[in-house]
């Protein structure tokens, strides 16, 4: 799983095929598909170079009941976690990853952009002087920095390019907007570049939801499916009522953690409901997020949950664990 080739980029162009945007994308390569495990340094060239090219199939419409690993945050790399990179895309798409969960904020301008938070993306770069700043970096700002002095940082438009470069990933939303009005308004930017760049392109996307009011509104933008993430609401909610809730709309996936001893029961207790009417089968849980080998295992043998989000165990890594 770790082993990495570290990727210093200086001048790589993120679509240099048909891909066109509103926001030109001027990114560079990242993690190559040979396995060597020397450092390598390309001065020009394009990601695509560095995607392997036997990863890539046809589209699988039932990805919640056939692929197990979310990466958290485009996956981890080098041992760092919420770089939501293009490096971190490459080298986890490369390992057969093919959900990979992003953090959506906005730059000074307006546009959205990938990244947990403002906070934390200035903690990622040379020279953070350890001061916390919330503030939004400007679309320049944003795209010439370099995460951890190496990574690529990545706009929504450069992801929609990425997209129509490769057919057969999703993506899954975290905007991070538990209120509806945060929520409507995040989405109706993002769904309205998507369809501008390609309709078809919007059945890729997976939001989450994390209370009802939330699924309320993203249930009004046409997704094919809809996560129901609980961490939220799980401390004041009753099993029960959330089950009959996922059950009630129809609810494909579900998402939760396991960190500590209500968050366990609540979500075992969801199971629990759903097995005694023969429901289970009817939704995927899957639990976040989980780096431990042992862990992730025990999520799907023993809980008999379908998946995990995981920084550093990708989606070939998770078949050999099982197997």
């Amino acid at each position: 799983m770790n082993k990495k080739i570290i990727v210093s980029i200086l001048c790589i162009a993120l679509c240099g095929c048909s891909s066109s945007s509103s926001t030109s994308a001027s990114t560079p390569a990242s993690t190559a598909a040979p396995t060597a495990s020397v450092p390598v340094t390309l001065t020009t060239g394009n990601y695509m170079d560095y995607i392997d090219k036997s990863q890539t199939v046809s589209l699988i419409e039932d990805w919640n009941h056939t692929y197990r690993v979310m990466a958290h945050a485009m996956g981890g790399i080098d041992n760092h976690d919420y770089t939501n990179s293009l490096d971190a895309f490459v080298q986890n798409y490369n390992e057969g990853t093919k959900l990979f969960e992003i953090d959506l904020e906005r730059t000074e301008e307006g546009d959205i952009v990938l990244t947990h938070t403002w906070k934390d993306f200035r903690a990622m770069l040379e020279g953070y002087d350890g001061v916390e700043n919330w503030s939004a970096f400007t679309n320049d700002e944003f795209k010439s920095a370099k995460i951890y002095g190496s990574y690529t940082t990545l706009s929504f438009a450069d992801l929609l390019n990425i997209m129509e470069d490769l057919p057969d990933f999703y993506v899954i939303i975290d905007s991070k907007t538990f209120d509806t009005e945060l929520t409507a308004d995040m989405y109706n930017q993002a769904v309205a570049q998507i369809k501008e760049k390609d309709p078809e392109l919007l059945k890729r996307f997976v939001p989450q939801a994390y209370n009802p009011d939330v699924y309320e509104v993203v249930s009004g933008y046409g997704f094919d499916k809809i996560i129901y993430t609980l961490y939220s609401i799980y401390d004041t909610g009753d099993p029960q009522k959330i089950y009959e809730f996922i059950k009630d709309n129809n609810i494909p996936v579900v998402v939760m953690h396991m960190d500590n001893d209500w968050a366990e029961k609540v979500i075992t207790d969801i199971y629990s409901y759903a097995k005694s009417q023969n429901y289970e089968n009817n939704f995927s849980i899957y639990i976040h997020t989980v780096n431990d080998p042992v862990q992730a295992v025990d999520v799907v043998n023993e809980y008999h949950f379908f998946g995990i989000y995981s920084d550093f165990i990708s989606e070939s890594e998770f078949d050999k664990l099982l197997s």
